[in-house]
């Protein structure tokens, strides 16, 4: 069954087009390649002047010739009138003849080189000069791959990515294409991003090897296009008829979808006007289009894809500050077609906390992406975000023990325990979200397998004295990352769509903190390494002032009776959620108890009964790779309206 949605062509725009904020500066800055991070025409032919002022300062200065040139390059490549403004070969001849044998010259005329074979020479003898020169690796990769030379390539792959040159995000955009696609595929992709790091998956890690993919633009070449053609089982194509590159990319496209055995897929990265020529023959999956002549139910596909194979917690936290974050969130924009589909799917089939989970995403790509104002106007008129949910919970309740940290950002006072977490799992049996029941549903754990052989005897009444760790008021734990997300979800979803007058806020978002607000709410405005602004894990008294694994500290003579010379923190396993003394903010427990998970899976914050109190310390974080008895979560809320 055929399906599109119309806003998806108003949105996706902008992923082949988005640059960086614009950005101006008083000195040069190294111009990284654009393929990293792009900026602004003015941007590059701000720092072209600069650079050029710098080559007029000392004219036998490789470097400031290669920023010159790049910034140049790249200002022409951005600009929108299409006209270039800098002559480059004007650049290149102008270099001294001194620096002819430079890595730095020979790059450059490799830049500056037509799309034949013979701008490889300066790109092997840019090697050959400087062979620890990582930025040429891709070019590299480019060279023996069109010349069919596998092992080659397959060596300047690894070291690409044992050079750390693609970012995790990247590589996890990436295996998300992958997945878009059937098994024993062709995947046609447009550029950089989504052609070498989807290699470097294949042959560095393994990855979906099944899938074939070739570059559009790599196909331009004739020896590689033959090649890869003959591979095919595919005639070899003449281009030299073809009048503008648009043609070519219509000519070799339609050749391989017509003859191919294999399903072809093409990425969505491909420019809308390409994409438009083949009309409705292009069913969305993913990050890629699947071409079927007839039809083809993309939806259940796309739905599959979604829900079971991609990988996608790097789009709920915070993406990285650093230098690709302008292209990367271009290129998260790709996802919102099939998001969108996807989330018009659950709210008409009635899916409505499926479609829910998926908003916060939506909205997050969105608005690093500079498209939020779009994503808001369909959700405001598609989504009514107070349709009725059947839940026990009271607003009251999440209201109350609600402390501020800063601005909008508030915090709860403990951790989530396990009667709010139950409360949670029953909403989700009411609304028959049986799928997500089964996710969120925490194993029970038996304590007492978890005590040292010395402490296995002890009766229940000294074990559990200040409180059992299954008891309600005592903090959830043995969920995991997603669990915890998915209670953040369910109650912004039950707080919003409530009714009631007293509520103390309009719309809110419930979510797990980022390490920096973790950090912030357990400092509460003092500078030390504990929540309760002191150096020691003890009182003056030599008492604890938090629950941890103590075993190995020495006792002290005025605390609580401890049993087998055990140092006495209150607690062998967890303790209710507001014991102990509340930080200046009002929080309790923010050292100690049970480590809280943030944003960032497999992260850590706090420490717990089974930790040493060092991971208790404010700075301090650990690291975990499935539910434990010993972590759990503090819920923080961020005021919308």
């Amino acid at each position: 069954m055929k399906k599109t949605l119309s806003i998806a062509t108003s949105l996706l725009f902008l992923a082949t087009s988005l640059l960086a904020n614009h950005r101006s500066a008083a000195l040069p800055e190294s111009i990284k390649p654009i393929s990293k991070v792009a900026y602004s025409f003015e941007y590059y032919t701000e720092q072209a002047k600069l650079w050029k002022l710098e080559t007029s300062k000392n004219a036998r200065n490789p470097d400031a010739w290669l920023n010159y040139f790049r910034a140049a390059r790249y200002a022409n490549m951005v600009n929108r009138d299409g006209q270039p403004a800098f002559d480059l070969t004007a650049i290149v001849e102008k270099i001294p003849a001194a620096l002819h044998n430079t890595f730095e010259y020979q790059f450059i005329s490799f830049m500056n080189a037509d799309w034949d074979e013979r701008r490889f020479q300066f790109l092997l003898k840019a090697h050959e000069i400087a062979p620890q020169r990582t930025e040429i690796y891709h070019d590299l990769v480019t060279y023996h791959e069109t010349r069919g030379e596998q092992s080659q390539a397959l060596f300047y792959l690894k070291k690409l990515f044992e050079a750390g040159e693609f970012p995790a995000e990247l590589l996890a955009w990436n295996y998300n294409l992958l997945a878009s696609v059937e098994p024993d595929a062709i995947l046609l992709t447009y550029g950089d991003n989504d052609t070498y790091p989807l290699w470097v998956l294949q042959s560095a890690r393994g990855i979906r090897k099944d899938v074939k993919v070739l570059n559009i633009n790599l196909l331009l070449l004739e020896e590689y296009r033959t090649k890869a053609l003959l591979q095919l089982g595919l005639p070899a194509i003449d281009l030299s008829n073809c009048q503008d590159t648009k043609a070519m990319y219509l000519l070799v496209m339609n050749a391989i979808m017509s003859g191919a055995k294999q399903p072809v897929y093409v990425a969505n990265t491909m420019p809308e006007p390409v994409r438009q020529a083949f009309g409705d023959s292009l069913y969305l999956t993913g990050l890629a289009f699947r071409y079927a002549a007839n039809a083809f139910d993309n939806l259940a596909f796309l739905k599959n894809n979604y829900e079971n194979k991609f990988l996608l917690d790097y789009l709920r936290v915070d993406f990285s500050p650093d230098s690709v974050s302008s292209v990367l969130s271009g290129m998260n924009l790709q996802y919102l077609p099939a998001f969108l589909l996807l989330h018009q799917h659950y709210e008409a089939s009635g899916e409505k906390f499926k479609a829910a989970n998926l908003e916060p995403v939506m909205r997050r790509v969105a608005k690093e992406g500079g498209r939020e104002s779009e994503l808001a106007a369909y959700l405001s008129t598609y989504t009514k975000d107070s349709y009725a949910v059947e839940s026990a919970i009271s607003i009251r309740s999440l209201d109350k023990g609600l402390k501020k940290i800063n601005g909008n950002l508030f915090a709860f006072d403990t951790e989530v325990t396990n009667g709010q977490y139950e409360a949670f799992l029953m909403d989700l049996v009411k609304n028959k979200a049986f799928d997500l029941l089964a996710t969120c549903q925490a194993p029970r754990t038996d304590w007492r397998s978890l005590l040292p052989s010395t402490l296995k005897n002890l009766p229940d009444s000294e074990v559990f004295k200040n409180a059992n760790p299954d008891d309600p008021q005592a903090p959830i734990v043995n969920i995991s990352h997603e669990a915890a997300q998915q209670y953040c979800t369910w109650i912004t979803k039950v707080y919003n769509a409530s009714t009631d007058r007293k509520k103390a806020h309009k719309k809110v978002r419930f979510r797990l903190p980022t390490e920096a607000e973790w950090e912030i709410a357990a400092h509460a405005g003092r500078d030390a390494p504990y929540p309760w602004g002191g150096y020691y894990i003890r009182n003056n008294k030599g008492c604890y002032l938090a629950n941890y694994d103590v075993s190995a500290e020495a006792t002290c003579k005025d605390c609580p009776s401890t049993n087998n010379d055990r140092p006495d923190d209150g607690g062998y396993f967890t303790v209710k959620a507001d014991s102990y003394f509340p930080n200046d903010f009002g929080l309790y427990n923010t050292s100690g108890n049970v480590a809280e998970m943030i944003d960032q899976p497999g992260a850590t914050k706090g420490g717990s009964w089974f930790e040493i109190p060092y991971y208790g310390q404010i700075t301090s974080r650990n690291t975990f790779t499935k539910p434990a008895p010993f972590i759990g979560f503090r819920v923080f809320m961020e005021v919308i309206e």
